[in-house]
């Protein structure tokens, strides 16, 4: 089950694009410079006049910054002012980044690139490769947004433009603060604050403001997060920047979590902007959608005290149709631009609400649509993130690949000067050929200690990639469409029995166990508290699912403090599974039992799954149930983790023994697993 408020913390890439007048002035400007279009000659002073139009009205009135943009475009064709093309062009590209249309907006671009490069103007190709890297980021796609804009960084560099050199430091800055990598991303926004204050830039320092504000709100520095918002907004005002003004509103408005009221007051005024600027804005769709789930968690949690109130009715009535209105509405507009992420967000959310309203159905198949979303998503994330690692591994190659070629023309370089002091001076000559070689040597030494970095980091990768795909076959395991299908009838059949306090006890269980596995899976180490709870909520539903038919007893080690002990997620269900589909299932016994003991010694820490089941070789003869159940219950994956993590770890090894009972001690089933005990730090 998700939070009722969805954080939006995505710090856009700036775009570069020529200063304008209209752009500090707003409409009042804008419509002074029309008039001199009336009387304009068809030239390219009339392009210039229209150029300047349109990019007073990007941030205002999008769709007008359009239709200037391309009837300039037109007439800057008809004269073949290359230059001004590709002007227009990335001015095109821009507007459609702006509005998330991104195909359309790489299709700009490339071509302002081509025609840039075809009368080798420089800095607009700078300009042009830092737009494209915009469009990469804004797609998630870090690493080719960050090769376009080292691109752009070095040709900017080289033409000594200083404003577009600060601006690369701000989104090269913002993909280290998206690859979670906060020490670089500091680096770098620093180097944009300095660069935009040498300009005195107030732009480019409210930009690099709003960065560090959201690094802070990140790491729970909520004071400091607070005083950068609070910065950066009053430069955006000044500067008449709406939709930047309207996106640090919304995000502010978080940090006021508990002072609802106030929230509410930050979210609409950021709405009224939004709406006036652009309403499908990703910002202002998590914001309508905000704006919603603040409501549900008043209603949800009882949160009305005596008031006053500007924005929270007193009536929970009132207060739950406006989250119901605002969510829907959130909802809708998902559907209409295909923000798959966000409708998910929002269903759930809704889901929360009809629950707690009574309305089962509604809620139960808003979750239903909420979960096969995240379903989807969660695939393609997936595929995404090994298509990311693949892709950074090769940027990692490339970029040593560089690094070498620079050293070896350095080296060549010293050399010719070597050449030319042995025609004037042989001793000299001499001696600086001996220092010369010395330092060959000591390169080539270099050289090879890189190449046993770069073997040993593959070698790392190969085992966090291996760790990887274990982890995700757990979380299959553990949440297999079986698995959910029937958890799902499960709740609906106790539904069309009327039976709602049973079937909302099963959806509180359901969902509380799949939010904590989605949460876990996110981390290769997660707290011991976390995964007992999931544990036995997952025991819980089992038990419910099948009518009591067994028990399941949890027995803890009262010397044990979970909260301070690591663990691999999703590493002992499997064999809780086990238990059940192979040991209790077929058993005709009246006291079937599982005992899940969790002990500890000096080094270790010991799970233990005791079952007095039918045993494995009689659980062998039901083939039909094995054989449903055989991918879920995952024992060669489990082998497989522990021989991972005992690659990667050095010291106690870990262990896993699973044995069937002997005869004395009865029929059944006992599983072992013997982990290295990991301490959580303070």
């Amino acid at each position: 089950m998700k939070s009722l408020f969805k954080i939006c913390l995505i710090l856009l890439p700036l775009l570069y694009f020529q200063p304008a007048y209209t752009q500090k002035q707003g409409l009042e400007a804008v419509d002074s410079i029309k008039q001199h279009l009336i009387t304009a000659k068809p030239d390219t002073n009339k392009v210039r006049i229209m150029y300047r139009i349109a990019e007073g009205y990007r941030f205002i009135i999008p769709d007008s910054a359009k239709r200037y943009t391309s009837d300039a475009l037109v007439l800057a064709r008809k004269l073949k002012w290359q230059k001004g093309i590709g002007a227009l062009l990335d001015c095109l590209g821009s507007i459609h980044n702006d509005n998330a249309e991104y195909p359309k907006a790489l299709e700009y671009y490339h071509a302002a690139y081509k025609i840039n490069k075809a009368i080798d103007h420089r800095p607009n190709m700078a300009r042009n490769l830092n737009n494209l890297g915009s469009v990469y980021q804004r797609q998630a796609q870090l690493v080719k947004a960050q090769e376009y804009n080292f691109q752009a960084l070095r040709l900017a560099e080289d033409n000594k433009m200083n404003d577009l050199t600060g601006l690369l430091y701000s989104n090269i800055a913002t993909v280290y603060q998206d690859q979670d990598n906060f020490a670089k991303s500091l680096e770098y926004n620093y180097k944009a604050l300095k660069k935009h204050q040498e300009m005195k830039d107030n732009n480019g320092i409210a930009d690099v403001y709003h960065s560090l504000a959201i690094m802070h709100y990140q790491k729970d520095n909520l004071k400091k997060a607070e005083t950068y918002y609070n910065l950066s907004l009053k430069m955006y005002k000044a500067m008449g920047n709406k939709l930047k003004e309207a996106v640090l509103m919304s995000q502010i408005a978080l940090i006021h979590d508990a002072d609802k009221d106030k929230k509410l007051t930050y979210m609409f005024d950021a709405q009224k902007i939004f709406d006036q600027t652009n309403p499908y804005h990703n910002n202002s769709l998590t914001n309508i959608g905000n704006i919603g789930g603040t409501y549900a968690d008043i209603y949800i949690n009882k949160l009305v005290g005596k008031g006053p109130y500007k924005n929270i009715p007193l009536d929970y009535k009132v207060i739950a149709e406006r989250a119901e209105e605002y969510l829907k509405k959130a909802a809708k507009y998902a559907v209409e631009i295909g923000d798959k992420d966000n409708l998910s967000y929002f269903l759930d959310n809704l889901a929360q609400l009809q629950e707690e309203q009574g309305n089962y159905q509604q809620a139960l198949e808003n979750f239903k649509a909420s979960k096969g979303i995240d379903d989807s998503l969660y695939s393609q994330e997936s595929k995404n993130k090994i298509a990311s690692l693949e892709a950074q591994h090769a940027f990692r190659e490339k970029e040593d690949e560089y690094k070498q070629q620079q050293q070896i023309s350095a080296l060549k370089m010293k050399q010719l000067y070597l050449y030319a002091a042995l025609a004037i001076l042989l001793i000299s000559a001499i001696l600086i050929y001996l220092l010369n070689r010395s330092r060959i040597g000591q390169l080539r030494l270099k050289n090879q200690l890189i190449k046993k970095e770069a073997e040993e980091r593959t070698k790392e990768l190969l085992h966090l990639n291996k760790l990887s795909e274990s982890e995700l076959k757990a979380i299959r395991a553990q949440m297999n469409p079986h698995f959910i299908f029937n958890v799902l009838n499960s709740i609906e059949s106790y539904i069309v029995e009327n039976d709602s306090k049973t079937a909302s006890r099963l959806v509180q269980k359901f969902a509380s166990l799949t939010r904590l596995v989605l949460e876990n899976s996110t981390q290769s180490m997660v707290t011991a508290e976390r995964e007992w709870k999931a544990l036995k909520l997952y025991a819980d539903l089992e038990m419910m699912r099948f009518n009591q038919q067994f028990t399941c007893t949890f027995e803890l080690d009262p010397s044990l403090d979970l909260s301070t002990i690591m663990l691999p997620p999703m590493l002992v269900q499997p064999l809780i599974e086990n238990s059940i589909h192979h040991g209790m299932r077929n058993s005709d016994s009246a006291d079937n039992k599982i005992i899940i003991s969790l002990e500890q010694t000096a080094s270790s820490i010991i799970f233990t799954i005791d079952d007095n089941g039918i045993g494995m070789d009689e659980a062998g003869k039901f083939k039909t149930s094995s054989s449903v159940k055989s991918r879920s219950i995952g024992l060669s994956a489990i082998k497989e983790r522990i021989g991972i993590i005992n690659a990667i770890n050095e010291g106690i090894p870990a262990r896993f023994d699973i044995v069937k009972k002997t005869a004395e001690e009865g029929s059944g089933t006992i599983a072992k697993i013997i982990l290295p005990k990991v301490f959580r730090l303070p």
